[in-house]
């Protein structure tokens, strides 16, 4: 038996499932125990039948409520529900709090999970009490008729194939006024006269032939007297061959008073299923055709009896030739006989007047000695004016539900308007707003900005629609004229301006409203679904308060937004991610890196090996709206060119030797993120094919496949080679060039911004002691000075490897020159520029350090003025070098 698993707590979301609502209503107990024989769910019928309240019984053990047991029942079909995982039943007498006793016939049942294992049981109880009087009347009047035949007062007779008595009970010998040892042996004939043996004999005869019947006959007495009785005989055939007949002999007189007493019944029986108010049927289930129809059925319908019955209920109810099943109408005789229970249901049925009406349909199936459905009751109930009584009662309560929610909102908008501290937080609270309120449609927020003359960029949801500049230069101009609020829908099109009648080609359904402070419109609110929708008057009222209350924080979070981007813009960045400068060359980086974040364009990455490239991409992808998604990184020059494709597009199973499963490329695992693909110059012109496609259409195929794969990928690219020069040397192609080239990034060598290099070496050495464990404080202004004056052919990433090694071997505080690497203290030994400028540049340098940057002081050593220091320090950018002794937010000290 499949039966849903049930929750073991109780539902307290507030809404009555439908099978709950079916659960309390049936007529009978019900209730349902976990594996500890708790008891997890009991219907109101139970609580009746035993005088409780849910909380007596919820989470009680079965056998302590109903039983007043302290462990469970020796013989108890719950637990045979649990071990053996099939179906019990019993009848049994169950004493209640009046002190009267109820015979139940009590059924079990398993309720399994999805592996099959018996987690729960339901219990259904049904008072069978009149039942059980029925069969002691009906067991007494059966023990009452054997005494009848016993004691003879029918006669039971068995003739011979040459039609003699040779048998015959002391009843039939008294009927024929004799003994029974004085008629056995004699002829039937002897008992009858001339005319009932010509019947007689066409009887026997037919006995001969193996057919059965009742016929009236009349015998003789011993007396002469004669007396009418019934006969029922059948033949007596052994392996084929007729040895004689067996009959009934009853009088005619106790079988008229039987028949006289058996009409009684009948007319009694009618009075009573008349006297119903439901209406009721009976109907065959095999043919579905009326067998009997109660006054109060034949009024709904509005048709006599004789119209009614012998005639399909398909045909009477709803005038259909086929049964319901065959139309895919739920039918509750077929769902009856088919779980070979009674089932409960609400249907619409036209009355005699052709107006619907809700009925609640119960039906009973009426068992053989098969178990089989032989006949099925049918009881309607007239539930039409309850279900719409209790539909208006719950619409009622979501109004009311729904009006108390958006009223706990509103003020829990207003109570927490002063944590928002960002623009886009408060933006996504108010779509999660909408969207709770209008689940099946799409809000977008069109922010202005601080001088009202543009839309932040806040929403992606149109993108494709706000890039539109001209179109949105004239809803923005539209917009600054609203000074009222006004409700704008889709069912009012003629007079929008351009951007709404482009909305209504995108939502056949949305409304719109203008946020605004002060009479001054601010942005704009805008809500789309792409399903036909009614938006009730009600939400749109919520809506419009709840943008009434949060318009003037929305324009104090665009103004201090605003406020703070201007004072950025005045401030150098010293980093960007884990990119570390604040030259001016690095300024235009971080620049182009906030400036194309926002799109998904293609970017080119430009630099020598060890400037950061990777990291440009990383930075890129952290800021773009796919920084929840992967970053792949593909090294072009790491593999051969056959392996570079399986690498990027994947391979299918069997593409090559050694394809012994499916692979996902790099592409595929990059879908909704970013694939960054390093040393691009180094690709096979093969290659530049494939990956050309991609890059047009973002479609791609696996190696060895047939079927064209697409994948959300922004590509970012890198390279160290001139690409312009390899397109011109036809190494590479123009086109994949054009479409990767769409926006550059040039990152400088460090030879040509080492006004950074002190930065860099901060940054370092506080990361490498963090890895080597170690408390190095400073550099020696001999050891800065060497790192300075040295070019750095392998950039960034050699100056690391530098500063790692100096940390390893200094033993104290201090990275001293000698610490430094040979390279470095070769190069520091050997003579430096010619060049008058370079030399007084680095003389200044070195004063000023060893004089820890007091400028009177390195005046004094360089017997210059003042003034003339201050000169040279600006004409060579000294200023930018200077280092406080104090410790940074690193906690490293540079002595300079």
């Amino acid at each position: 038996m499949a039966v849903k698993l049930l929750p073991s707590q109780p539902d307290l979301s507030g809404s009555k499932p439908f099978f709950l609502r079916v659960f309390d209503s049936f007529a009978d107990p019900l209730a349902i125990y976990d594996r500890d024989f708790r008891i997890l769910k009991v219907n109101q019928a139970l609580l009746h039948f035993y005088q409780r309240s849910t909380d007596d019984v919820i989470g009680k053990h079965c056998y302590q409520v109903f039983h007043r047991r302290h462990s469970v029942c020796e013989d108890c079909h719950v637990r045979e529900v649990f071990r053996s995982g099939a179906r019990q039943w019993r009848e049994m007498l169950i004493s209640l709090p009046d002190g009267s006793s109820r015979f139940f016939e009590v059924h079990a049942y398993p309720v399994k999970d999805a592996t099959g294992a018996v987690v729960q049981a339901i219990e259904h109880g049904r008072d069978i009490s009149s039942r059980k009087s029925l069969e002691m009347q009906l067991k007494t009047s059966e023990e009452k008729y054997r005494t009848i035949v016993e004691l003879a007062r029918e006669g039971i007779f068995i003739i011979d194939a040459e039609d003699n008595l040779t048998f015959a009970n002391q009843f039939l010998a008294g009927m024929l006024g004799s003994e029974t040892g004085k008629i056995i042996g004699h002829s039937v004939y002897d008992f009858m006269g001339a005319d009932a043996r010509k019947l007689v004999k066409a009887q026997l005869e037919r006995r001969r032939n193996g057919l059965a019947d009742s016929y009236e006959l009349t015998l003789r007495r011993k007396n002469g007297s004669s007396l009418i009785s019934l006969v029922s005989a059948a033949p007596l055939m052994v392996n084929g061959s007729f040895l004689g007949s067996i009959g009934i002999a009853t009088d005619i007189t106790y079988l008229k008073n039987v028949e006289k007493e058996l009409r009684s019944a009948n007319e009694f029986r009618e009075k009573i299923i008349h006297g119903i108010t439901d209406n009721l049927l009976v109907i065959d289930p095999h043919t579905y055709r009326i067998v009997q129809a109660n006054n109060s059925f034949l009024g709904r319908v509005g048709l006599e009896s004789p119209a009614v019955l012998g005639r399909t209920c398909f045909d009477v109810m709803l005038h259909r030739d086929r049964p319901c099943g065959e139309e895919g109408i739920d039918c509750p005789v077929q769902e009856s006989v088919r779980l070979k229970k009674s089932s409960l249901s609400d249907k619409i049925y036209p009355d005699a007047r052709g107006e619907a009406r809700v009925l609640q349909i119960a039906t009973y199936p009426l068992l053989d000695a098969q178990g089989e459905a032989d006949l099925v009751i049918r009881l309607e109930r007239d539930v039409t004016d309850q279900r719409r009584m209790e539909e208006a009662l719950s619409f009622r309560s979501r109004e009311l539900q729904k009006t108390q929610h958006q009223l706990e909102t509103l003020f829990e908008i207003s109570r927490q308007m002063n944590a928002k501290d960002s623009l886009a937080e408060l933006i996504n609270s108010l779509k999660t707003i909408t969207g709770e309120i209008f689940p099946d449609s799409e809000p977008l927020f069109l922010i202005l900005d601080a001088n009202r003359t543009n839309f932040l960029h806040l929403d992606k949801g149109l993108d494709h629609v706000v890039a539109q500049t001209g179109l949105m230069a004239d809803f923005i101009r539209h917009l600054g004229k609203i000074k009222e609020p006004q409700l704008v829908s889709s069912t009012e099109g003629l007079n929008n301006p351009a951007f709404l009648k482009l909305i209504s080609e995108i939502f056949p359904s949305w409304f719109s409203l203008p946020i605004l402070v002060q009479q001054q419109c601010i942005g704009y609110f805008l809500l789309g679904s792409h399903d036909p929708l009614d938006y009730p008057p009600v939400d749109q009222s919520f809506i419009q308060a709840l943008l009434d209350q949060t318009g003037g924080h929305i324009r104090s979070l665009v103004l201090h937004e605003s406020e703070i981007n201007q004072l950025r813009r005045q401030v150098t960045k010293t980093s960007h991610g884990e990119l570390i400068g604040q030259s001016k060359k690095m300024q235009e980086v971080y620049e182009l890196i906030d400036l194309v974040a926002g799109s998904d364009a293609t970017v080119l990455i430009t630099g020598d090996n060890g400037t950061g490239k990777e990291l440009v991409a990383q930075a890129i992808h952290r800021q773009s709206h796919r920084a929840k998604g992967p970053f792949v990184v593909a090294n072009c020059s790491a593999y051969s060119p056959t392996l570079l494709e399986s690498e990027l597009f994947g391979h299918e199973k069997g593409a090559f030797t050694g394809a012994i499963r499916q692979k996902k490329g790099r592409i595929e695992r990059a879908h909704g993120g970013t694939l960054f693909l390093d040393e691009i110059g180094d690709i096979s012109p093969a290659t530049q094919v494939l990956l050309l496609r991609f890059v047009q259409d973002h479609y791609f195929e696996r190696v060895g496949g047939e079927k064209a794969i697409e994948a959300n990928v922004r590509v970012l690219a890198a390279t160290n080679q001139d690409l312009q020069q390899a397109v011109e040397a036809g190494q590479f192609r123009d086109d994949l060039y054009y479409r990767l080239n769409v926006i550059a990034i040039h990152l400088p060598p460090l030879r040509e911004r080492k006004d950074d290099i002190p930065l860099l070496c901060r940054h370092f050495l506080t990361k490498c002691n963090a890895k080597e464990k170690k408390n190095i404080q400073k550099f020696s202004a001999n050891a800065l000075q060497a790192i300075m004056d040295y070019d750095w052919p392998g950039n960034v990433r050699q100056l690391e490897n530098a500063v790692n090694h100096a940390v390893i071997i200094s033993p104290g505080d201090t990275i001293r020159r000698k610490h430094l690497p040979r390279f470095l203290k070769d190069t520091s030994d050997q003579p430096q520029s010619t060049s008058l400028a370079d030399n007084e540049r680095r003389l200044i340098l070195r004063v000023l350090q060893e004089a820890n940057w007091n400028k009177h002081d390195a005046a004094r050593r360089l017997k210059l003025s003042r003034s003339t220091l201050y000169s040279k320090i600006r004409r060579y950018g000294l200023e930018k070098l200077a280092v406080p002794r104090e410790k940074t937010s690193e906690g490293v000290i540079f002595q300079t």
